[in-house]
């Protein structure tokens, strides 16, 4: 199968995810119903700390008058709480609360024991390759993530035309397959989003 079709395969595979059902199974929770804007608030405030009202509203890509309904609601469910910022009383900030935390630290910790399972299932063959896919597709997107964000154009990945070269050159001298020892450290949320099934 050549590189075009393995891709268009690859991307097949990746668009039956659903993240309707898995978002279906994150917004079931001892409190209540979570909506998909609170857990985006969480997301927020858990990557990049309290946060005034403004800023909250400019992350959320909201009017400052809708993320200020929205946090009233969240609050009212212990989720956040609006903090005096010590340097300026002026300043009100948005924090998560501790339930707060444990909601998130929840949920990673159920996404994550998903996951295991799923690996289990796996065999020995197809946990190397997932990791090595995987470990490719985080390189990438960081390395797309630090150019987006120095403001330049995404620059062409060379390294698979080096490692193709480098192949070319010791053919028939070295055995080319690879199997990872360890696995790499991912965050909470690890990418690309595997297709997962509902428990």
């Amino acid at each position: 199968m050549d590189r075009q079709h393995l891709a268009a395969e690859i991307l097949d595979e990746l668009a039956t995810y659903s993240p309707t059902k898995s978002m279906r199974l994150m917004r079931h929770w001892p409190g209540g119903r979570l909506s998909l804007v609170h857990l985006n608030v969480l997301f927020i405030l858990e990557g990049d700390g309290p946060l005034p009202m403004r800023g909250l509203a400019e992350a959320m890509d909201v009017s400052q008058a809708s993320a200020t309904g929205i946090v009233d609601r969240m609050e009212q469910r212990g989720l956040v709480e609006r903090q005096r910022d010590e340097a300026d009383r002026r300043i009100i900030r948005v924090a998560v609360t501790d339930e707060g935390h444990r909601l998130v630290e929840g949920m990673a910790a159920q996404r994550r024991d998903h996951l295991a399972r799923m690996l289990d299932e796996m065999t020995d063959e197809e946990l190397a390759a997932y990791l090595v896919g995987v470990r490719a597709m985080r390189r990438i997107r960081e390395q797309l993530h630090d150019e987006l964000h120095a403001g330049g154009d995404p620059a062409p990945d060379t390294s698979r035309d080096t490692n193709r070269d480098t192949n070319r050159d010791t053919r028939g001298d070295t055995d080319h397959t690879s199997t990872p020892a360890t696995a790499g450290r991912h965050s909470p949320t690890p990418s690309p989003d595997p297709q997962e099934t509902p428990r």
